[in-house]
């Protein structure tokens, strides 16, 4: 029989983002809240997980451009530590270059959080254009590819 130290109780959380958001409205390097929330529900340690599906177009020669995605605190206003990733980078060559089109992305999120109370956490992207001009920066999640984030307490 198993006695009441035994049991633990797990409380997680999922969310999936509800409609796609344009980053290509928002100035350079300007973070916009995506939509995508979960309110973490008491004290404690959490595993919280994001997949981010980010995309990047031009149609111009010479543009450097990524989308950066981060976890925000919304109820500490402070983004969470180590947090960040860089969701898509696009570097498209000039002239006859060998290398004329570059991807770079990594999509996932994993950090350990540790708050003193409830929480509302928030994903939220920023594109950054170096260089040309973007035609289209977007944090996705349709049938194709999904934008989450989950949460699970681990102590």
């Amino acid at each position: 029989m198993a006695t009441s130290s035994s049991i633990r109780i797990v409380e997680d959380g999922f969310a999936v983002l509800p409609a796609n958001v344009d980053l290509n409205a928002a100035p350079s390097g300007t973070f916009v809240a995506t939509g995508l929330v979960l309110t973490l529900p008491s004290a404690g340690t959490y595993q919280l997980d994001a997949t981010v599906r980010a995309f990047l177009g031009t149609m111009t020669t010479g543009e450097g451009a990524y989308i950066v995605a981060r976890l925000y605190d919304v109820t500490a206003k402070a983004v969470i530590p180590d947090s960040e990733a860089l969701a898509h980078q696009l570097l498209v060559g000039a002239g006859t270059s060998g290398t004329l089109l570059t991807w770079n992305r990594t999509a996932p999120i994993q950090v350990r959080y540790t708050i003193p109370g409830a929480r509302t956490i928030r994903l939220e992207a920023a594109r950054v254009t170096q260089s040309g001009i973007t035609d289209s920066a977007s944090v996705n999640s349709d049938g194709n590819g999904r934008t989450t984030l989950r949460y699970q307490r681990v102590a």
